[in-house]
């Protein structure tokens, strides 16, 4: 189907139903409105982003655009965690007749060239007998998801893969990029989707070119040498983003809000719990890589988690103020189940926290993920707490446990260990506050130590979100 471009450009790019074009999809499943619209774009051209918020089903409308286009062969690269969750997804969503599916969960499964979908993690890109199978085909679509896992502007190996000319893109016809914070921190980190996409939508700007445009010049911590030393003249203060967001919606995303075609959904809120001290806490506060990170907060508060460097003092002393703050944070999860909660999320980050929440609360029904957990326990950890009424708590690391998952068995998420980039947080509420939610709020609750480092942080974390908006979202 021919679509005229001047018709889907940036206004279509927040469309809530389609204009002429429903995509086809089998008869058991029901597409939102939105849906339909998102593909609808994705249809008049052959590269594009879909970056709706967490949550309003961007699997689906790439596995329909996929219907679509009648791909053929189609190879999607996704966490290692979520490749099961991407077969289950596939055949429910694909209208192929006895679709196949090959999900490689061992580099020795190889890729099967006969399916219908290969699913393959970002990591076993990197391994040589994958990319070559992989190199050695033509993919008529390639999906990427969780696509911020390319936000690296410098490129590291992965996005090198993906990215160079002579690798993905020169064995493909067309790219879909599904993730719902392209920017989970700051501007930059869409430059590698937008020169992959359609480098023209930003006049080919190199990366200095692209920073010149889109930063201007403030003071902050720059790396040199693996050290952190302070300068003037730092390229760090967004500027322009809503240039930024013109070219990204007219060009190559679709993105719509929640509160803009979910309107049933229940509204989300974060509540910062504050801690009292205990003598652990304390000592742990005074750790000397805190004492680093509070000194670098100081000066610079809304940068210093971009530039900080996470050397052995500040991630030691972060394992070890998450350690001092578990038996508090164990308290607080109780009370909040005594009081009447049903379900809950807890996320933390160091294996050591996470053991002993299991050990303190699993006698009150719980299940468990890390980053070690096979992509087959991770499925029956999720579904069992989304069914089981014996299971009231997941208990998991927050990276594995924040992308791709959906918990709204819970309406109730505790951060016991949150990151210090907004985008990564957001993404774990995210979980809950999704298709599917049917209580009447959804709460994210952080713990942090009142008046301490730990607080102050978290505080200008969540005021960060403001420039993400303004280059995504903001509407004048």
């Amino acid at each position: 189907m021919m679509i005229d471009w001047n018709t889907y450009s940036y206004e279509s790019s927040w469309a809530k139903a389609p204009m002429m074009f429903s995509p086809p999809h089998p008869e058991s499943m029901t597409p939102m409105p939105y849906q339909e619209a998102g593909v609808e774009y994705h249809m008049s051209r052959n590269h594009a982003v879909f970056g709706d918020a967490p949550g309003l089903g961007k699997t689906a409308q790439s596995i329909m655009l996929d219907n679509a286009i009648e791909s053929g062969r189609t190879l999607v690269v996704c966490p290692a965690s979520l490749r099961l969750n991407w077969q289950r997804e596939i055949w429910l969503w694909s209208n192929i007749e006895n679709v196949s599916t090959h999900a490689v969960l061992q580099s020795s499964h190889g890729i099967n060239p006969e399916a219908d979908f290969n699913i393959v993690s970002y990591d076993m890109l990197r391994n040589p007998g994958i990319n070559t199978s992989i190199m050695d085909l033509m993919w008529n679509h390639v999906i990427l998801d969780e696509a911020h896992y390319l936000k690296d502007p410098k490129g590291n190996q992965r996005t090198k893969v993906v990215c160079a000319p002579d690798m993905l893109p020169s064995v493909t016809g067309r790219f879909t990029l599904a993730t719902g914070t392209l920017l989970p921190n700051q501007p930059i980190e869409c430059y590698n989707a937008l020169r992959l996409l359609d480098w023209e939508a930003i006049d080919k700007m190199s990366l200095e070119a692209f920073r010149n445009a889109y930063y201007s010049e403030g003071e902050g911590f720059v790396r040199i040498k693996g050290k952190a030393k302070w300068m003037n003249n730092v390229r760090n203060v967004p500027v322009n983003l809503d240039d930024l967001q013109y070219r990204l919606r007219s060009r190559i995303m679709v993105r719509r809000l929640k509160e803009d075609v979910l309107p049933q959904l229940p509204p989300k809120r974060w509540h910062i719990m504050p801690l009292e001290s205990t003598p652990e806490v304390r000592r742990a506060l005074k750790h000397e890589g805190l004492t680093v990170a509070a000194k670098m907060h100081e000066v610079d508060p809304d940068h210093f988690a971009d530039d900080i460097p996470i050397d052995g003092a500040i991630s030691t002393a972060r394992r070890e103020l998450g350690e001092a703050k578990a038996p508090l944070i164990v308290n607080y999860v109780k009370q909040l189940l005594d009081e009447g909660i049903d379900k809950l999320v807890l996320a933390g980050w160091h294996i050591s926290v996470l053991s002993y929440f299991m050990e303190k609360l699993s006698d009150l029904g719980a299940t468990y993920m890390d980053g070690s957990t096979s992509p087959s326990r991770k499925q029956t950890a999720v579904d069992r707490f989304q069914t089981d009424p014996e299971i009231r708590l997941i208990i998991g690391q927050m990276l594995p446990m924040g992308e791709g998952w959906t918990m709204t068995a819970a309406q109730d998420v505790v951060l016991a260990e949150p990151f210090w980039v907004p985008g990564k947080n957001e993404q774990m509420l995210d979980r809950v506050h999704r298709i599917g939610q049917t209580g009447d709020r959804v709460i994210g609750h952080i713990p942090v130590v009142a008046d301490s480092l730990d607080e102050r942080i978290i505080n200008t974390v969540i005021k960060k979100d403001q420039s993400i908006y303004l280059a995504l979202d903001h509407r004048a």
